[in-house]
């Protein structure tokens, strides 16, 4: 053992300890397994629990070989001495103490478990870990299984095996409560099913007590059990089809649903009509709703007429993505039932040329069927002598039928394309005369964006479409809306006619029924002006928005400023500036928001949806939703998304500086909203906050040793004293100008208050402060945020003056 770790462990030297970071890695790589049995045997020693100085002690010296173990990659060689002073601490208690206060062994574990299972892709290490962690899972610390399950969630997925034979223990933690492992149960699946066949009815039954990431994982479990034992889940079908109508479980609930349908059809019989409603409201997911119908139709010909019936239906309302669906499940049904649709159905598919067409003449053969049907149970006796002549006939010509389906599939895409283009072409036309009469509404609703304004990409400038798509008209706008109205009602009573390609006439109507999102906003108008009117005093709307590429993918940086701009405001010559990781959820508010300004249902055609659409399309990755199926697939955000987006705000302390006002209708700044302390803010030397706050004195990070100053906060200066006392002289002065950023502490383990804490981030340093509880510090970080913006305000204003 080198003779620093001998002497720092042998006489438990507290005051040499942290003279061990001085040593090379490579000094002492050799002494590592040796030095982590001797702090076994220190922490096992009778006395540990009560000893300060041996707990420091084995604390820094802990640190300093993980350390040396991550920086030579040692972690082969010396895991088993690891592993064995990482069990050893099973043998204590674990469970806290006090409120957030970690017993001595608990610390050892927490310091010593991220070293072992980051490295979760070796074999050898994780063949000795695995089985230790797994324990750590039942000791009653919800800290160490929380931080041992995340790091169980990687191992699944490098090496599955390793957790299998756990798979009991596992699923009983999960069943006490630890959520966080249900993402490792569809990984051990496979090679452990029967454990968690056990327990899945409670597994279900935890659906609703879990977050929205954790009915995620459970349902992906669901989803694997259901690909290779379909019925052991048929008896929860009841429990599942609650779940079809949340918009972010339901494409995962309907393909397990779907897989039980195959395996046992009469499970689903009860619940169509609810899956036909969801459908309704829930386009996207009718593929998946068709397949069910189609394999309870496959049960019986009562059911393969009903489910025909409504397949059928669909044929003509689906998007042409799912008619290949549609088609295979409706030839499915008349393969095994020939006798629904009787014979003619290849003259169908022979004249038909839309999809449109063919559900209608579908349509009408089974209800000619149905009516036969009837009348034959009449004349039952009459026709009995032709039965033999019509089976044959019925049999040739299914025959046929399944041939010429087969070439009408290989067709079909040039038909539609074909289809598609003429209908296009007429709503071409229909929208080239209408061109004229729109002008007036484009010049009020339609502004261009200038690219040379923005360097780092197109944007959009909301402040100026949502200045021009006001509710009330005025003057300027007037004439405007009344040409909207005039064109409205012109299209609704003169109908256009063109011919078509046969030489008949075809009625044109209004061109803007084509517009899958202007039918979308003028159907669902009312609940889109309800959500803004509530939404708008929680999420405030950009006033501008770039799209930008980062490592992690397209964000979305947003610029707010104040609208009153009044002679103390914080934004009058600048804006506050975010980057977010969410720009589609930031689109759809947009969108949502300039459609709540006007009475007139936005469509694809206007300036400011083109504007969006760029966006959208910035940010669209390859096989996504397109902008108009993205904004028609639900009316309004969900509830959580709009609560993501307020969190995301506090994080980045927005509303310490701006607040809503209900007689402005808008987000004002600090100094707009409270003119009154504005005034004393910029008395010279009059201080917005003072008081005692401690400042961490930083040289190693594991040692907490903090010294309390006295702050003053005034101008543009954060003045603090080297005493406890504002009396007390030898000042040092933060330039509030030259502050970056002003950031909250995260929460971790070894600094139990650090809620209360905050940086100060300057061009040449960081200051790490802490205030006597959160509500002290929520009244710092505003005041220092309120004085930085108006720092820069005022640097701003002084530079256009300049200019």
């Amino acid at each position: 053992m080198h003779q620093l770790f001998r002497l720092v462990l042998g006489q438990r030297d507290l005051s040499r300890a942290g003279d061990l970071f001085s040593l090379d890695d490579s000094e002492i790589e050799d002494c590592l397994s040796q030095a982590l049995e001797e702090i076994k045997v220190i922490s096992c020693s009778p006395d540990y629990l009560t000893n300060d100085n041996d707990q420091a002690v084995v604390e820094i010296c802990i640190t300093r070989i993980t350390t040396a173990i991550r920086e030579t990659g040692s972690i082969e060689r010396h895991g088993a001495a690891l592993v064995s002073l990482w069990e050893s601490c099973l043998e204590h208690n674990l469970q806290p103490q006090g409120k957030d206060e970690d017993t001595p062994h608990a610390k050892i574990a927490s310091d010593i478990t991220s070293c072992i299972l980051q490295n979760y892709n070796r074999p050898p290490v994780m063949a000795l870990a695995v089985p230790v962690a797994v324990r750590f899972l039942q000791q009653g610390n919800q800290e160490l299984s929380r931080n041992m399950s995340s790091y169980l969630s990687l191992a699944a997925i490098a090496k599955a095996e390793l957790l299998a034979q756990h798979t009991e223990a596992i699923t009983c933690s999960v069943l006490g409560g630890n959520a966080m492992l249900l993402r490792v149960l569809p990984s051990v699946y496979p090679r452990q099913p029967e454990p968690i066949h056990q327990h899945i009815r409670e597994l279900t039954v935890m659906m609703s007590q879990l977050d929205q990431a954790g009915r995620q994982h459970l349902l992906r479990l669901l989803q694997t059990i259901s690909e290779h034992h379909p019925l052991v889940l048929s008896s929860l079908v009841p429990s599942l089809i609650v779940y079809i109508s949340d918009s972010d479980l339901s494409d995962t609930a309907l393909s397990v649903l779907v897989s039980v349908a195959q395996a046992s059809p009469a499970s689903l019989v009860p619940f169509l009509s609810t899956l036909r409603n969801v459908g309704q409201k829930n386009p996207w997911l009718l593929g998946h709703i068709a397949k069910i119908h189609g394999a309870v139709g496959l049960t019986s010909e009562v059911q393969a007429h009903g489910a025909l019936q409504y397949l059928v239906s669909l044929l003509a309302s689906m998007e042409h993505s799912a008619h290949h669906t549609l088609l295979l499940e409706i030839r499915c049904l008349t393969d095994r039932y020939t006798s629904i649709l009787g014979g003619g159905v290849k003259d169908i598919y022979r004249m038909s040329n839309s999809f449109t067409a063919i559900a209608r003449l579908l349509g009408r053969k089974l209800e000619a069927e149905s009516t036969f049907s009837r009348e034959e149970e009449k004349v039952q006796d009459l026709s009995r002598p032709c039965e033999a002549e019509s089976s044959s006939d019925m049999f040739a010509e299914n025959l046929r039928l399944q041939v010429k389906i087969q070439a009408f599939e290989q067709k079909m895409g040039n038909e539609v394309e074909e289809f598609e283009e003429k209908i296009n072409k007429n709503v071409t036309e229909q929208l080239t005369r209408n061109k004229s009469k729109s002008l007036a509404l484009h010049a009020v609703r339609t502004r261009s964006i200038n690219s040379d304004s923005s360097p780092e990409g197109e944007g959009l400038d909301l402040s100026t479409e949502l200045g021009v798509c006001e509710a009330s008209p005025s003057p300027e706008t007037r004439p405007a809306l009344t040409t909207l109205q005039e064109n409205h009602k012109l299209t609704e009573t003169q109908p256009d006619t063109s011919p078509n390609s046969e030489g008949q006439k075809v009625v044109v109507g209004d061109p803007r029924e084509g517009d899958r999102l202007w039918i979308h906003l003028r159907d669902n108008m009312e609940e889109i002006k309800t959500f803004c009117a509530e939404m708008i005093k929680q999420i405030p709307i950009p006033e501008h928005c770039v799209i930008e590429d980062s490592h992690r993918g397209c964000v979305a940086k947003l610029s707010f400023s104040c609208p009153l701009k009044g002679h103390y405001c914080l934004y009058g010559k600048s804006c506050f500036s975010l980057c977010s990781h969410q720009p589609h959820l930031w689109i759809q508010i947009m969108l949502l928001a300039l459609q709540s300004k006007v009475s007139e249902a936005l469509c694809c055609q206007d300036e400011c949806v083109k504007q969006l659409r760029k966006l959208w399309e910035k940010t669209q990755l390859t096989g996504a939703h397109s902008f108009e199926l993205a904004m028609t697939q639900a009316t309004v955000p969900h509830k959580k998304d709009v609560d993501s987006l307020q969190m995301y705000l506090e994080e980045v302390r927005f509303f310490d500086l701006f607040s809503y006002s209900e007689e402005e209708g808008g987000w004002l700044c600090f100094m707009c909203s409270n003119p009154e302390k504005a005034t004393v803010v910029n008395q010279d030397g009059q201080p917005l906050i003072e008081g005692k706050l401690k400042e961490k004195q930083v040289r190693w990070k594991f040692i907490k040793r903090w010294k309390t100053r006295y702050f003053t906060l005034a101008g543009n200066q954060l003045l603090f004293r080297r005493g406890k006392s504002k009396d007390e002289l030898d000042n040092s002065t933060i330039e509030l100008s030259k502050v970056q950023s002003v950031k909250v502490v995260a929460k971790k383990r070894r600094d139990r208050g650090l809620p209360r804490a905050f940086e100060i981030f300057t061009d040449s340093k960081t200051y790490v402060l802490k205030a006597q509880d959160e509500k002290h510090a929520e009244e710092w970080l505003q005041c220092i945020n309120v004085a930085v913006a108006q720092a820069r305000e005022r640097e701003n204003r002084e530079a256009t003056t300049y200019l």
